[in-house]
């Protein structure tokens, strides 16, 4: 029970009274953020240096890597418990009216496992779950949650979830670089900053990814920024308006002339070189160098200067026209398309501001009917498996919720909380509806879903690979990607860099990349890199475990799957995860070690491989082989309950 009591001083201890004082405003709370951005990269970069290998086995030391993780507040308790309280009285009542018994509580077992996983991605270890069993303490669960939240995991996990909706990629054609953008990301759950403010950041940034890695959602989209529209409705909206790109919306109220109209706002959004700009090489004096150059090498120098012309800048001025194939009589082609909303009141721009800035504003606003709505719809579908209006992104004006004033109750929630997820996400895991039984048979998608409890879910890919990760490596938290700072600083030049310094680029990147390439070398096991996934490559080739249990390859949003297949089995039967789980010095080889006796080892195997204890019969069967086949009995049990749906479900 220790490490639950360490784990509620810690969030107590850590919680700071700020002084009332004046709101920034989300342009400076941006300046500001960025700033402690780079110093903290700075700082960051330095730690690294001084201790940048990698254990490729446990019988290396682990690195030391402080991951700060903004912690919840315990003085918020009393308000999360009666939030979670409300949102249960809705819920039960409702399901009465209806005629619905609310599934049975969870067992401890079977709410620890769920919690772990939906938290943090992974599953426990055996000595942690046991010491959870044991603990006769009547809040911990609660305990449990506040403890989960305020791990590495958090981050980890709500980034894994993020990166797929928003079709991260680190690299594109043409020497793109977006990694420092999912790196943002992944630093702002671990800041747990705001999520209209993320979203204002994302919407309104300028310059290189690695100048302000928030560019990365335009540049996603590069040269094609009415794609990227309809994707910011999707994902921010929860509404779909894309084919009102081409013709009015044949389902749904949305017309060319409203797609146009919106899309104004960022009618002078550009993706590439700003004009006259003062970060990027002189073009005149590059394409002199080139000319000097072998063909070969004149290539790869154009390559490696394509990389500061990615950027994404504004031209004030520029307007958006309708296309010239415009058949409606509400506008002629090529017309001047007018700025205007497609909810509420169209924002008037004030001195100084742009019609991006006022986009931003108006979408992340507390006063847009969807935005709230549409994050807090999000978040409770992570948490139940399912929405209160299901599909999350397909929401027209004639969608019900399931149970309206369920859904008006955590829209208010959201927009109380000031749009802080991890906060929400707390008050969700401490309702009597997250911690039921999940519902095993009955759920129909085409259905209305009234929540006597979640529904049964398979662990997505990353909550797999993390889970494994978890139970072969001492410390998966602390083995981070390769450092890209040398990398960055090799390919970065401005409009001042010199003959000298431009032909560098030739040597310093390549040795950059391969420096990060031989740390990355140091991280493997078997060819396989031992990172968590959020830490991997984005997206990883198709061959990859992750991809082989459904991860998405980030086309098209939310594309991940959780289907099985012929090649998942394969990997858990035969792959180099599951022998590494089985060689001596993996974390479960170690636990089930240092247990007293037959029956306490697996025990420990049972607890890390299905959070529970086993039955008497399995017990009995794992003891028979065990003693049948002497060492490598606990071997093909641990193989055996790897194999089962049981470890890939979340119950």
């Amino acid at each position: 029970m220790v490490w639950l009591f360490l784990g509620a001083l810690a969030f107590s201890v850590c919680a700071d009274v700020h002084a009332a004082g004046p709101r920034l405003t989300k342009r400076q709370q941006a300046i500001k953020r960025e700033n402690e951005r780079k110093a903290r990269e700075a700082a960051r970069a330095e730690a690294r240096a001084k201790n940048n290998q990698i254990a490729k086995t446990n019988e290396r030391e682990t690195p030391v890597v402080e991951i700060d993780i903004a912690p919840v507040d315990p003085s918020t308790k009393s308000q999360v418990l009666r939030s979670a309280a409300r949102i249960d009285e809705i819920i039960e009542a409702d399901l009465a009216r209806r005629g619905i018994e609310p599934n049975p509580m969870s067992s401890h077992e079977q709410f620890m496992r769920r919690a772990y996983l939906d938290i943090t991605g992974r599953v426990p270890r055996g000595r942690r779950a046991w010491t959870f069993l044991a603990s006769k303490m009547p809040e911990k669960r609660s305990l449990l949650i506040d403890h989960l939240l305020n791990q590495p995991g958090y981050a980890s996990h709500m980034f894994n979830y993020w990166a797929s909706i928003l079709r991260l990629n680190d690299t594109g054609a043409n020497r793109l670089y977006l990694r420092p953008y999912g790196d943002w990301l992944k630093e702002c759950f671990q800041d747990n900053v705001a999520f209209d403010q993320m979203v204002y950041e994302m919407l309104t940034a300028e310059g290189k990814t690695w100048e302000n890695p928030a560019v990365g959602y335009k540049l996603r989209d590069r040269g094609m920024p009415l794609d990227n529209l309809n994707n910011t409705v999707r994902n921010f909206l929860g509404t779909q308006i894309g084919c009102a790109q081409c013709h009015d919306h044949p389902f749904d109220r949305w017309t060319q002339q409203e797609f146009y109209e919106l899309a104004a706002f960022e009618g002078g959004v550009r993706t590439g070189t700003p004009p006259k700009a003062d970060n990027v090489p002189d073009n005149k004096l590059v394409n002199s160098l080139r000319e000097s150059l072998d063909p070969r090498e004149g290539q790869r120098l154009r390559q490696f200067i394509a990389a500061n012309r990615h950027q994404v800048f504004e031209v004030p001025n520029a307007k958006l026209k309708y296309p010239f194939d415009y058949v409606y009589s509400n506008a002629e082609p090529g017309e001047v398309a007018k700025a205007k909303v497609i909810f509420g009141e169209t924002p008037a721009l004030e001195p100084g501001q742009s019609r991006r800035e006022a986009f931003a504003l108006w979408l992340t606003s507390k006063d847009n009917p969807r935005f709230a709505l549409t994050i807090a719809n999000r978040m409770w579908k992570r948490a139940m498996g399912v929405g209160v209006i299901d599909p999350v992104d397909e929401i027209t004006d004639d969608t019900e919720p399931s149970n309206p004033e369920l859904m008006d109750f955590l829209v208010s929630e959201m927009i109380r909380l000031d749009f802080n997820l991890k906060e929400f996400m707390r008050i969700i895991f401490h309702t009597r509806t997250y911690q039921r039984q999940v519902t095993y048979a009955g759920y129909d998608p085409a259905e209305p879903y009234y929540f006597p409890g979640p529904i049964l879910r398979r662990m997505t890919a990353e909550q797999v690979w993390d889970s494994l990760l978890t139970l072969s490596i001492k410390s998966p938290e602390a083995f981070l990607r390769p450092d890209d700072s040398e990398y960055i600083a090799a390919l970065d030049l401005d409009g001042d860099a010199s003959k000298d310094e431009i032909l560098a680029v030739l040597k310093k990147v390549p040795e950059a990349q391969t420096a990060m390439n031989q740390e990355e070398r140091t991280q493997r096991y078997q060819n396989v890199t031992l990172r968590r996934a959020s830490e991997l490559q984005q997206p990883l080739p198709a061959a990859h475990f992750l991809r082989q249990f459904g991860q998405s390859d980030r086309e098209i949003i939310s594309e991940g799957s959780t289907e099985g297949t012929v090649p998942q089995l394969l990997a858990l039967f035969n792959g180099p995860i599951t022998h590494m789980m089985l060689e001596a010095g993996s974390v479960i080889y170690t636990e089930v070690d240092q247990a007293a006796g037959i029956t306490n080892r697996v025990r420990i195997i049972f607890l890390s491989i299905l959070g529970r204890m086993p039955t008497s019969d399995e017990m009995s069967v794992a003891s028979s082989e065990i003693r049948e086949s002497k060492a490598a009995g606990y071997g093909n049990v641990i193989w055996a309950l790897l194999n089962t749906r049981e470890f890939l479900f979340i119950q």
